[in-house]
């Protein structure tokens, strides 16, 4: 039996900053990442014995560095990325999703979900549509096991005066994605708080662990789901920089 810690934690394009939910749409952009945040989440990856950690709104723009920063100063040198967007917080800059192991990774796949492409118009008279989301798999060996990590990044339908329910097709491609894998592990901002309702078919197959609030306004989004036959030793949140909570869980597998 093989113990690790595993964290998922969106990180809002790396910038230490308050989001207000009045001027979400048409906040300014900072011009460069909070190195200071960068370097919090190294500290917290080095204290907290991380073994693997998702990340959802993480900047993948190569000439930012972001990725390999973590990497070369903690002990997760494995890597899988997927660009989703450009960011929102950031001035030219893209992000995505990502998985950080200290185990190798033997192979991944990644989806995008099907975009409903939603409008919202401001005050401003400026005109937002939803970024691309969707979720990433690692295949990790670990001991003479072999576990299937897969983070995801839901849509903000409430940003857009909409509801998950009314778009169950999405959840329906990440049944279809995730129903692929064995041995699962479940992670993300999930940006939905009745996962139980919207995927059904996968809630039957794991446990749910974090059903508390994960956000600064009080939301149950971000998530971690473990195979039936794997056990929660403890689990632990983290408030501090982004508008998400750091979810750390020990788990046996």
């Amino acid at each position: 039996m093989n113990n690790i810690t595993i964290a998922t934690w969106n990180i809002s394009g790396g910038v230490s900053k308050d989001v207000s939910e009045e001027n979400y749409f048409d906040q300014e952009k900072s011009s460069e990442i909070d190195e200071s945040f960068l370097k919090q989440i190294i500290k917290l990856i080095n204290k907290k014995y991380i073994d693997i950690i998702c990340f959802q709104e993480i900047i993948t723009t190569e000439r930012i560095n972001y990725i390999n920063k973590i990497c070369d100063n903690t002990k997760l040198k494995y890597k899988s990325i997927l660009e989703l967007s450009e960011c929102n917080l950031v001035q030219n800059t893209d992000c995505g999703i990502a998985i950080l192991s200290k185990y190798p990774i033997n192979k991944d796949k990644s989806i995008v979900f099907t975009n409903p492409k939603l409008a919202k118009t401001t005050s401003t008279g400026a005109t937002y549509y939803t970024y691309d989301k969707g979720a990433i798999m690692a295949n990790i060996s670990i001991g003479d096991k072999e576990i299937n990590i897969i983070t995801n990044h839901g849509f903000p339908f409430r940003r857009f005066n909409c509801i998950p329910e009314n778009h169950l097709n999405i959840y329906e491609e990440f049944s279809n994605f995730i129903n692929q894998y064995e041995n699962v592990i479940i992670t993300g901002d999930f940006n939905a708080e009745n996962i139980k309702t919207l995927m059904p078919n996968i809630t039957k197959r794991v446990n749910e662990l974090f059903g508390e609030i994960t956000t600064t306004d009080g939301k149950r989004f971000d998530n971690i789901l473990i195979d039936r036959k794997f056990k929660m030793i403890n689990k632990e949140i983290i408030e501090l920089l982004s508008d998400h909570f750091l979810c750390i869980t020990n788990i046996n597998i």
